[in-house]
């Protein structure tokens, strides 16, 4: 099982959401930006890794908000959730296609990654 971890960046009532590359598994679908932990970190280390290398952004992890695993046909993932905010460094795409701030009830207008739909209910749930 591979172990995910997702920033659920938010400035007030909107969460940051970006389109992953076209040449990339799932290729423009939406999803909460974070990665693969690597065998030497925490699921915390690898989002602030992924955050500055994927969007050139500084953050702090404020806290976990929810873990949930998803069967594709090849592969499972466990996907960490973590609620984050921005505190350096400028926005710059590397691998995604844009981003876009969105409240939780926008996000049905958008096609996220299927590991992500779960980590959507549980936002609904909690209403941010």
């Amino acid at each position: 099982m591979g172990l995910v971890t997702a920033a659920l960046i938010r400035d007030e009532n909107k969460i940051l959401i970006a389109q992953r590359g076209r040449s990339k598994l799932f290729g423009w679908k939406w999803e909460f930006p974070g990665g693969k932990v690597r065998v030497d970190e925490t699921p915390e280390d690898c989002l602030r890794r992924e955050i500055k290398e994927e969007l050139n952004l500084e953050i702090e992890i404020e806290e976990h908000f929810c873990t949930t695993h998803h069967q594709y046909p090849d592969f499972n993932i466990e996907l960490i959730a973590f609620w984050c905010s921005i505190v350096g460094g400028k926005l710059k795409l590397a691998e995604h296609e844009q981003v876009r701030w969105v409240t939780v009830e926008e996000m049905d207008e958008y096609t996220f990654v299927e590991a992500d739909l779960s980590v959507i209910i549980a936002l609904e749930e909690v209403r941010i």
